[in-house]
């Protein structure tokens, strides 16, 4: 924040004081030489005006506080000059003395220095000491002199508090203290033209996740208390950091309604980021487990102005919120986004979106009923001399306005797969709704000759705003032998009702309703009520994201056909075969769910599984 003193307007209405200070100055030399009858010692006068004109350029040419406090100290003297020597009457010089008086103290901001005070006290004192007594005269003039004095300096002292306080509002957030959006990007523009690679310092954007969880179930003021903890923390994580205690209130700021933006100097952001990540969920005193992601930009790498570093920041915050569900620290790894770094980044990005360095990496989706692979879901992939992982890619397209064009590409090189895909197998290509929607995805899709075997992701989240629109575009694409599937079911985007409307053929279950299942009930409860609900609606039911046996186990018994993850094969160039240890587990589970039913184990006597349409997911895995 401008410091009050430094403000233009201030300094402005203070010039004006100083200024006319010297010009009463000016008048009152030259009444003294002009009509010397009106003072007893014109000259010792003349002397007391031109120390006021000194003393009044002192305030309109010089900012050091030492100066001023000089300047302070030497104006009480004037009065010696022009009152103190001089006999008890009041006329056109004494009152030029006043108004003089009374400008130095506006020109300082209302200060009167203590030894200023005590020197024009007994510049009024003087003449009646010397002459035995007072005159009316005399009275009136000390009369005015105290309370011009008095008035004067405590109404501007009033009033620059209360500009000040009006400014510091203006500058901070009213709850958390922290600064306001505009004030934090000008100090983020500051600093940014500041730094260098001997001076560097780092953006980290926070950004909280389960917020309105906390305002609906524990009310707007644990909200608020929140807020102001999340607050303290980032305080404490600048001083963590090595900020000196009077800057740490300057570095931090709250952006909008959770996001909060912190700048650490140095190269010490990463370690910053995750200590604030592993405080916040103490701050949920009923256990919400309130949690954040960060996104980190670092200066003058990443970009050297406000707008370049806050759009570095929230291209990592977005890679952040997506790492294993969120809750991450990501920095930002592409090119500079200022100026001819951003040139870079937008001419690596259509690199990409014309093919060069993108590649396609599958991952098995396995028959829990047979063991055999029923899809492979296809994964972008960037590589050849490519920075970052393509969630940084993808955020980037988001960022720039690219994120169609790079998903169409995506979708492209994922159905130059389809043909050489192995048989009975099919191939997954994850694409959102308006990408699909769109009339050059469409001919792209026109272009294949058959498309028996494709399998077409949407997620959950797609059918919230577009579910009449989309069964509408796949009805013809179904017709030449794809089918629909709805990925990240259970995230929480929509309900069942958008489910039904477009009518999948493979529901894929979110990652969250997976992990730990084995250990879980009520997910394990909630899981077999899908399991019956796919089966009555037609759909295979698949689950996404597993990774030990016990999930494998309870996932089996609980009658779940598909199933993907890392415990089978990791994403890997096409086609790659499943672990054994993990078919060994496959067999185990199978025949221990069998034996729990009576049933006999799945495999002579099983009808084989209906063939699974083709699944090519350009998500980022």
């Amino acid at each position: 924040m401008v410091a009050l003193d430094s403000d233009y307007h201030v300094r402005k209405a203070q010039q004006t004081a100083a200024m006319t200070r010297a010009a009463l100055g000016a008048a009152g030399i030259g009444l003294a030489f002009g009509q010397r009858n009106v003072i007893e010692h014109p000259t010792l006068a003349a002397a007391g005006f031109s120390l006021i004109i000194a003393t009044a350029l002192v305030q309109l040419l010089s900012g050091e506080h030492r100066h001023l406090k000089i300047e302070e100290s030497l104006a009480g003297a004037a009065g010696l000059l022009i009152v103190g020597v001089q006999a008890q009457d009041v006329n056109a010089l004494t009152m030029l003395w006043l108004g003089a008086l009374v400008c130095g103290i506006l020109a300082r901001g209302g200060r009167v220095h203590w030894l200023g005070r005590i020197v024009v006290t007994i510049a009024l004192l003087l003449p009646i000491a010397r002459e035995g007594g007072i005159a009316n005269d005399q009275i009136g003039l000390i009369c005015a002199a105290f309370g011009l004095m008095l008035v004067s300096g405590r109404l501007t002292r009033e009033l620059s508090f209360l500009l000040e306080k009006a400014r510091y509002d203006a500058a901070h957030d009213d709850l958390t203290g922290l600064l306001s959006r505009a004030s934090f990007r000008s100090t983020l523009g500051s600093m940014a033209k500041e730094a260098g690679e001997e001076a560097p310092f780092s953006l980290l954007l926070l950004d909280l996740d389960g917020f309105e969880v906390v305002n609906k179930t524990a009310g707007h003021a644990a909200g608020d208390a929140l807020l102001i903890g999340v607050a303290e923390l980032l305080r404490s994580a600048a001083a963590r950091a090595g900020v000196e205690e009077r800057e740490v209130g300057e570095l931090a700021g709250r952006l909008g309604g959770d996001e909060f933006a912190l700048i650490v100097p140095g190269r010490a952001s990463d370690e910053a980021a995750r200590w604030l990540l592993a405080q916040l969920p103490r701050l949920d005193q009923e256990g919400k487990g309130v949690t954040g992601s960060i996104g980190i930009a670092s200066a003058p790498r990443d970009g050297s102005d406000t707008d370049s570093l806050l759009r570095a920041a929230d291209i990592a915050l977005r890679v952040a919120k997506r790492i294993n569900g969120g809750g991450q620290v990501s920095e930002y790894a592409g090119s500079s986004l200022s100026g001819h770094g951003m040139q870079n980044a937008r001419a690596e990005l259509a690199r990409i979106i014309g093919g060069e360095g993108l590649a396609m990496a599958v991952q098995p989706i396995v028959d829990l009923r047979t063991g055999a692979v029923h899809a492979y879901e296809a994964l972008a992939r960037f590589g050849a001399g490519s920075k970052g992982s393509p969630l940084h890619w993808f955020s980037l397209a988001d960022e720039l306005g690219e994120r169609d064009a790079l998903e169409r590409a995506c979708v492209r090189a994922a159905l130059e797969l389809l043909a050489g895909r192995p048989r009975l197998a099919s191939l997954a290509v994850n694409v959102s709704a308006p990408v699909l929607l769109d009339r050059r995805t469409l001919a792209l899709l026109a272009e294949l000759p058959d498309l028996s075997g494709l399998i077409i992701e949407v997620t959950e989240e797609a059918l919230v705003h577009s579910d009449s629109a989309l069964s509408a575009a796949v009805a013809p694409l179904r017709e030449r032998g794809a089918r629909l599937a709805v990925d990240d079911m259970g995230a929480g985007y929509s309900g069942l009702r958008q489910v039904t409307t477009v009518h999948p053929s493979y529901l894929k279950l979110d990652r969250s309703l997976i992990a730990g299942i084995d250990a879980d009930p009520e997910r394990s409860a909630l899981v077999g009520a899908l399991v019956t609900y796919a089966e009555r609606v037609g759909s295979l039911l698949v689950a996404e994201g597993i990774e030990t046996e016990g999930e494998l186990a309870a996932l089996v018994e609980l009658g779940v056909p598909l199933a993907q993850g890392f415990f089978f094969s990791r994403p890997g160039a096409p086609w790659p075969e499943l672990d054994e240890d993990a078919l060994s587990a496959l067999a185990s589970a199978t025949e221990a769910a069998a034996a729990a039913e009576g049933e006999q184990a799945p495999g002579s006597d099983q009808e084989p599984a209906p063939e699974a349409e083709p699944s090519t997911k350009l998500r980022a895995a």
